[in-house]
Formats: C-alpha cells, structure tokens, sequence
C-alpha cells in the first residue's frame, strides 16, 4: 500500500512539474473513470436479473438473450449457446441437424475471450454482449486522451443512460482492428439497451435491444429437440 501512495505522489508532483496540459489530462482521466464506474457497477448488477431481451444487430440479424441466474442462453442466427448450473452447450446446425457440443464448464468460469468466440459462432460477430461492453468501457477509462460525453435516451422503453466514447489512441501495430469509438446505453436495472463501435478498419457493429421482457421460457436453458448431443471434456475450440 505505501508503495502505490508513493507512486501516486509521484504522478501528481510529475504533473505540476510538466504543466497545465498534464493536470487537464489528469482531470480528464479522473471524470472518465467516474462516468464509466456509474454505469459499469449498474452493468455487474444486471448479472442477478431474470429477463428476456431482443436485440438486433448492425447486420439485421437478431439475437435473444434469455437469463435466470445462473442460468444463460443466447439464441442467434446460427444457432445458441446456454450455460448452466453445471454445463455449457454451444448449439448450432440446421434446424433438422442440430449438433450441441457439452462441456462441464460451470457458469462463470469461462474467460470474456471464448465467451466472446462462442457467442460469434452463434450470433455472429456483430453481437455485443453486456461482458464484452463492459471489459471496453473499463478499458477506456483510463487511457490518455478519450474523451467521454454522457446524455439518456429510450430504448425499447427502457430509459438509458449513455456514453459517447471518442479519441481512443490506434494501436501501435498497424495491422490491428481495435476499438475508434463506440456509444453505449445501459437501462437502469443493468441491461445494455444499446452498443455501436466503429474499430480501426472503419467498419461499424453493434447492437440495440428492441424488446424486454421480465418473463422467461425454460425451454432457452435446453439444447433444441432433436438435438445431437455430444459429450466433450473442455470445450470446443479453447486449446484444453
């Protein structure tokens, strides 16, 4: 602990040293963090919610994510991916030849990394989740030089606040597609109502929630009837 104070004595010496241009960055990074904070505590929170949420994405498609902790599914275009008390199912396949893979994967325990690649193989990569805008949001807080803008809207009758995230820096490596900007509303229960990102490569995706419901279908937490079910000891295409 006295180390970290020492450090942050350091910064804030460095900073009257170096300028008024270091002290507005400060500030800045200060507000950044406080606006972000808001809305990501109300985004955690979401995670204890019983709903049903449409969205639909950049590309028209549309994705229902249905949750009754600590259960989860999402239902996509090209298929659905359900996590349970005990086991994940990653669903996909023509409707006559459904093919679920079942992993012992416990809810929770997944990284925001193949969570992120199980939901683009079923949703497509266009579809943001809440985790996904959550890990950007926390990312942007603290780099130099965004600039953040707060206003509200209504979406899908849900009354939102927003952020507007600019001035992200480019990667260093000019063959990375990273985040340029996006805009983000999160309701006040928790859920994100909307996320639209342009990355690097100037291609847009997003999504925006067009209907909510408190009620769910038990039969979302369930591989599809008829389903192929193939037992897996990791799941598919984590390197385990």
């Amino acid at each position: 602990m006295k180390r970290i104070l020492t450090l942050g004595a350091a910064a804030v010496l460095g900073a009257g040293v170096l300028g008024c241009g270091v002290v507005n960055q400060v500030k800045q990074a200060v507000d950044n963090v406080s606006a972000i904070s808001d809305l990501a505590d109300r985004m955690g929170k979401s995670a204890q919610l019983t709903f049903t949420a449409e969205y639909k994405t950049d590309d028209g498609s549309t994705t229902t994510v249905v949750q009754q902790p600590p259960k989860a599914a999402y239902l996509g275009k090209d298929g659905r991916f359900i996590l349970t008390e005990d086991a994940m199912y990653s669903c996909t396949g023509p409707a006559n030849k459904v093919v679920c893979q079942k992993s012992p994967v416990q809810t929770g325990n997944l990284s925001a990394a193949d969570q992120s690649a199980y939901l683009s193989a079923v949703a497509g990569g266009g579809f943001i989740s809440t985790e996904m805008a959550l890990g950007l949001m926390t990312a942007a807080a603290v780099v130099p030089g965004v600039k953040i803008a707060q206003n509200t809207a209504t979406i899908a009758g849900q009354k939102s606040d927003c952020l507007d995230v600019t001035g992200i820096p480019q990667d260093n490596n000019p063959n990375a597609v990273t985040a340029k900007e996006f805009h983000v509303c999160v309701a006040e229960n928790g859920l994100l109502t909307r996320f639209k990102g342009v990355g690097t490569d100037e291609k847009a995706l997003g999504v925006e929630l067009t209907k909510f419901s408190s009620d769910v279908d038990a039969k979302a937490f369930v591989p599809p009837k008829g389903a192929k079910i193939v037992e897996a000891s990791a799941p598919p295409g984590t390197g385990n």
